[in-house]
């Protein structure tokens, strides 16, 4: 078995760490395409399905009860502000 040099040992390394970055720089750019091409499938999807989602009755409960929170939420806010004033007001 030879023995390397330490010129010919670092050579290799700098060899194998280029190799490293060319692949990894290939796996990126496949990631980037294939990231892209799951969200243009992604959004066809939703587009092709936006008018049978309204009629799914787990969606119009789920709209039914963000209505429900939004007028709690503006109820409380409503009150905290006639309590401050009221508070002020003694």
């Amino acid at each position: 078995m030879a023995e390397l040099t330490r010129k010919e040992y670092r050579q290799q390394q700098k060899n194998a760490q280029r190799q490293a970055a060319a692949r990894d720089e290939k796996r990126q750019e496949v990631e980037r395409d294939y990231a892209k091409q799951q969200r243009e499938a992604e959004r066809e999807t939703v587009l092709a399905g936006a008018g049978d989602q309204r009629l799914d009755p787990s969606f119009q409960k789920v709209n039914a009860l963000k209505k429900k929170l939004n007028w709690a939420i503006g109820i409380v806010v409503v009150l905290i502000i006639i309590t401050y004033a009221v508070m002020l007001i003694l």
